[in-house]
């Protein structure tokens, strides 16, 4: 950065104390001013060129990289948007989360505990090199492929998963060791994709991240990490050519730099934004906003282990005193809803008709059943991250003053994800912690299912009691009464406050007014199903 440059950001820095502007507008200024610098040193013709409107490119800000292009190798949401672009997947969860045919066109249990899925093939898919995909490439991928490479995150999924028969090329039954009913819907979740057997086996797994080959309906061009993917269009992809022909994902983890790059025209759509600068976005003419929930929840996870956790009281007393409505009025707009369970409105396991309440004085009187008071409070850790999802640290410490109303007294001490994964895996989680769950399905496997469960290893509510109640849902066949008891026990869990939840998360999106994209419920980005006006 040129010496001028840091003049002006220093001068600006001082200019925005005295005014008491947010952080986030001082680096968005700052980074508009660069890029207006830039700009600046271009001819008028060249300035209206890079301004112009392309509608064969689209340029996303986009706020992770890809650490591999193993799609079967990790199970983070944030990476999904470019996987299914390039990848495409078995099935896929629509943008209102109902299951649908991809590259399964069908799909049936051929027995009545769940055992044997057949399923079947559409005829025309193609890879990237221009070879057909058939039930041997389902098998390597999803069967053989993980059980010799135990890393593979996909087989960790589908641990039940003994073999794929193949029948024909595109007829095959993937056979389970156990009832499985809900295998259906880990065919579009997260780690299950279809990657070529045969050009995987020529250059290895080293060589395949190198140059990786999918059948999705684009085709990786370019990879500068940290920096950009670029991505064309494949004119032979089954559900035909998409509509733009370049898709270029700028790699860009600072929120306020995502912001200026859509408002300066350098990227035709940005996601998750800061609120307020969204709600700014909205009043510029030729940009377009979105703010709204999917199927991502905040909660507080609660260590069972740690002191005064144990203590149903406490725990009462700490999802009493929080005024989850008002989190959602202060920090997100109201736009976010809060959540009495662990699932969210619309959802199989959601229940309507059950409301936790808000209520400082049962609050205080769950407080005094434990022995605490105003005068003798109950003090605990809080472990919040900052800057992980919109305005995480901001709401943890709303919540402390909350809880110090009633007679908890909190201290807030700052992490990361990778360091309370590490703790919650070792067992050391010091306090309860505030946390962000994506679940791409909205199946509550993958909620209160996964949350709960004792065994896992990042599991904080370590109630071994739970474990055969959520091994008999997870093969429960019959669907109603699958979902009965998911109702069940998350509701019994909010009473119980075994984890807290807060509210449905919400996610943010400014684009170009040009542009027509479909936002999905689950938070994918996927330019396939984006055109221009």
């Amino acid at each position: 950065m040129s010496k001028t440059l840091w003049t002006n950001q220093a001068e600006l820095t001082v200019e925005a104390a005295l005014a008491g502007e947010p952080q986030d507008s001082l680096r968005r200024r700052l980074l508009l001013g660069a890029i207006g610098a830039g700009l600046g040193s271009l001819l008028p013709w060249e300035i209206a060129s890079a301004q112009a409107l392309d509608k064969g490119t689209l340029t996303i800000a986009y706020p992770v990289d890809m650490p591999t292009w193993d799609p079967c190798a990790v199970s983070i949401p944030a990476l999904q948007s470019v996987y299914q672009t390039v990848f495409d997947s078995p099935l896929r969860y629509s943008p209102s989360l109902k299951l649908q045919p991809r590259q399964i066109k069908e799909w049936k249990w051929a027995d009545n505990k769940a055992t044997r899925l057949e399923i079947t093939l559409r005829d025309d898919i193609l890879f990237h090199d221009g070879s057909r995909m058939t039930m041997e490439d389902v098998k390597y991928s999803l069967s053989d492929r993980p059980k010799a490479d135990k890393k593979l995150l996909i087989g960790n999924m589908m641990s039940f998963l003994a073999d794929v028969e193949v029948h024909s090329a595109t007829k095959g039954v993937m056979v389970f060791n156990r009832s499985t009913p809900t295998a259906p819907i880990y065919l579009a979740f997260l780690a299950a994709y279809i990657v070529p057997k045969a050009y995987m086996s020529q250059v290895g797994g080293d060589g395949f991240i190198a140059k990786p080959i999918g059948a999705g309906p684009y085709r990786l061009v370019e990879h500068q990490r940290g920096s950009r993917v670029v991505l064309e269009a494949f004119d032979k992809y089954w559900g035909g050519a998409p509509a733009i022909k370049q898709v270029i994902f700028e790699i860009v983890p600072e929120p306020a730099a995502r912001v200026a790059l859509v408002e300066s025209g350098r990227a035709g759509l940005a996601v998750q934004l800061p609120l307020r600068e969204v709600q700014r976005l909205s009043t510029k003419p030729g940009i377009a906003t979105k703010v709204y929930p999917y199927s991502e929840i905040y909660f507080l996870r609660i260590p069972s282990y740690v002191k005064p956790f144990d203590n149903e009281h406490v725990r009462a007393a700490l999802h009493l005193a929080i005024d989850k409505a008002a989190l959602s009025k202060a920090f997100y707009g109201g736009v976010a809803k809060p959540l009495s369970v662990m699932a969210t409105e619309g959802t199989p396991s959601y229940v309507p008709e059950f409301k936790f309440p808000f209520d400082k004085a049962r609050a205080v009187a769950e407080l005094k059943a434990a022995g605490y008071s105003a005068t003798n409070p109950v003090a605990i850790t809080f472990l919040s991250t900052n800057g992980t999802f919109a305005s995480d640290f901001d709401m943890a410490r709303a919540i402390v003053q909350m809880w110090k109303a009633v007679g908890i007294n909190a201290t807030i001490e700052e992490t990361t994800p990778a360091k309370f994964t590490e703790a919650a895996q070792s067992g050391k989680l010091t306090g309860l912690l505030l946390q962000s769950w994506a679940n791409g399905t909205g199946d509550p496997e993958n909620y209160v299912g996964k949350i709960l469960d004792p065994r896992l290893r990042f599991a904080a509510w370590k109630d071994m009691a739970l474990a055969p109640r959520i091994d008999a849902l997870v093969t429960e066949v019959d669907e109603a009464k699958r979902i009965a008891g998911w109702k069940a026990m998350n509701v019994e869990s909010a009473e119980k406050s075994w984890a807290i939840p807060l509210m449905q998360a919400v996610t943010t999106a400014a684009y170009s007014a040009n542009l027509q994209p479909t936002l999905f419920d689950n938070g994918y980005v996927l330019p396939v199903e984006y055109k221009y006006k």
